[in-house]
């Protein structure tokens, strides 16, 4: 495999690309790490290395593969980084399903998409010493890249993508997913880095978590903790058509819904979107947009179904950046902790985030355009994905949220001069 960068992966004819329509993209890729250059993000001014990276100052790996809302989370580093090494060249491993939250990130340099499933497919299929031998060959990739830094937030999954690198500073974020654990779950790896930050001194937030790479190197912490989210140019394009064959001029109020979660537990009752979004059309002259994945799309059908406020469903048919441009021209998002509420955090989107097994203190956003939602019960935050309490109490912190604060909560933002958000799409 070549270290040469280039703007498409090898075999294109094969590879999935973020740029291509959905209807396009093969069901199910299976591809070797590909290096890539990103993308130019129309939303975002572009700083990235102005030599290249033989001749960089600093070269510095980062990995956060997976995870849409934690890759956003680390991207206030990233601006960090690029303002103390104006000439450093970064590089992030991402996972192919999570492409579109980097590839067009104005401070990334290139990009290493990851596609679990070809090393899986390996393992289904009995081919032991074939995954031995392309798993040391993508160690040998990695080692010609010459890091001089290597940043990992994920260190407990990928123990040995650290042998070998060749870094002088090696950076461990460990056990952001176990903080109930407490210092006793330590990973065993910690050790193996130059600098490793585990429970029980981990700051609150995961973007706090994130920047402790800073001091690591020996910069400041005292940093922006805004998030960045790029989209092209065709991105903005595809949205301003799509509101157009809709009737939705440039200037009408446009609230987003994203009911569903990946957790089962961070998903507020249906029923009481339906109610709300009735009640916010029928108070603002606003349109109402439902969006979600392909996979939710049965169940977002027989909710809009119920509304009527005859809104837009986007089920599917937005990639990730395309959602990004879509929220970026939003008036308001109501959502609950997901991947498009970190998105709105990123452009400044005004929006009412609904709390319950997950703290705003963990993952909140940050931004003075949103407001959170929570109340406290007995047996939460508990950062469950399943709740497993019955009767009155199955997940009752997400129930406690009523359809009236919530109202009040956007109503607010939507009333107010100050938190007034004109999209650039």
């Amino acid at each position: 495999m070549s270290t040469k960068t280039h703007a498409e992966p090898e075999h294109p004819k094969k590879c999935w690309r973020p740029d291509l329509p959905n209807d396009m993209k093969p069901r199910k890729p299976s591809l070797p790490p590909a290096f890539f250059e990103p993308l130019t993000p129309c939303n975002l001014s572009v700083q990235r290395c102005p030599v290249s990276r033989e001749e960089a100052s600093h070269r510095i790996l980062i990995l956060r593969a997976g995870a849409f809302g934690d890759i956003l989370m680390g991207t206030p580093l990233l601006a960090a980084l690029r303002a103390a090494y104006p000439k450093a060249y970064i590089t992030w491993i991402v996972e192919r399903t999570e492409v579109q939250a980097i590839d067009a990130n104005p401070f990334i340099d290139e990009c290493i998409c990851w596609d679990s499933a070809y090393w899986k497919n390996m393992l289904r299929r009995g081919l032991y010493p074939l995954w031995v031998l392309r798993a040391l060959g993508f160690g040998k990739v990695l080692r010609a890249i010459h890091s001089d830094i290597f940043i990992s937030f994920q260190p407990e999954e990928w123990p040995l993508l650290l042998r070998g690198l060749g870094a002088k500073v090696t950076i461990g974020i460990f056990d952001t997913f176990k903080r109930f654990y407490g210092a006793g779950k330590t990973s065993r790896y910690a050790q193996r880095y130059t600098h490793a930050y585990g429970e029980p001194n981990l700051p609150g937030h995961r973007i706090d978590q994130y920047l402790l790479a800073l001091r690591a190197l020996g910069l400041s912490e005292d940093v922006p903790d805004q998030m960045s989210m790029g989209y092209t140019q065709d991105d903005a394009d595809l949205v301003v058509q799509f509101l157009t064959q809709r009737g939705v001029n440039e200037t009408e109020p446009l609230v987003v819904l994203a009911p569903m979660t990946t957790w089962p537990t961070k998903c507020w009752p249906l029923r009481c979107y339906v109610e709300l979004a009735d009640r916010l059309h029928q108070q603002y002259p606003c349109r109402i947009v439902v969006i979600g994945s392909g996979k939710e799309r049965e169940q977002l059908l027989s909710l809009v179904a119920q509304m009527s406020c005859d809104p837009f469903l986007i089920a599917g048919d937005f990639t990730f950046r395309q959602m990004a441009a879509l929220l970026d021209r939003a008036s308001l998002l109501i959502s609950g902790d997901t991947g498009p509420m970190h998105v709105a955090s990123a452009l400044k989107t005004p929006q009412v985030a609904l709390f319950g097994p997950t703290s705003p203190q963990w993952y909140g956003p940050l931004s003075s355009t949103a407001i959170s939602l929570m109340h406290p019960v007995p047996c939460g935050p508990c950062d469950q994905k399943y709740c497993p309490n019955t009767g009155e109490d199955f997940e009752k912190c997400m129930r406690l949220i009523t359809v009236e604060e919530a109202l009040e909560s956007a109503a607010s933002l939507l009333s107010s001069p100050a938190t007034a958000h004109v999209g650039a799409v």
